[in-house]
């Protein structure tokens, strides 16, 4: 599969873009299985917020999108654990979950991802992802920004 021409933005709120992400999200699992609902209400969100990245090609389709929320590392590390739900907070956030990512070339994620935490660079990034039951087992991750682990490092 050749590598795609694309730019990585932010979608604005409009109706538009959350169609666009509806269309690309029903196109690939596990999204394609999940109901509306379930998915209706964090894209609105992570579009409001600006709490997301995208991958556009130069005809302007949506090859790939990521979306996050602010959460706390206690929370995310239960929440990765499967061990309690995904807390959103919007104050005293030390934290992002990844939340929703599809991409239809591989390459284009790991993009996203760099992206997003680029955007927010003072934070432990938490990730849960879920390739379907026929492609392949879930993985489960959490990544620490460079300048975090200095910190780290340095208080013991």
């Amino acid at each position: 599969m050749d590598k795609p021409e694309y730019r990585i933005e932010s979608l604005t709120g409009s109706y538009e873009a959350f169609g666009m992400v509806f269309d690309l999200l029903s196109r690939h699992p596990p999204f394609a299985d999940s109901p509306l609902a379930q998915l209706a209400q964090p894209i609105r969100r992570q579009l409001r917020t600006g709490r997301q990245v995208a991958a556009v090609s130069a005809d302007n389709e949506l090859l790939a999108y990521a979306g996050w929320v602010p959460t706390t590392r206690a929370n995310a590390e239960l929440w990765v654990a499967d061990i309690g739900p995904l807390l959103i907070v919007d104050d005293g956030q030390d934290a992002m979950a990844m939340t929703i990512v599809v991409s239809t070339h591989p390459g284009v994620t790991a993009a996203l991802i760099r992206r997003a935490r680029d955007l927010n660079p003072d934070v432990k990034w938490y990730f849960k992802r879920s390739y379907g039951a026929q492609l392949r087992p879930s993985r489960k991750q959490s990544l620490q920004d460079k300048s975090l682990r200095r910190d780290d490092s340095r208080s013991g």
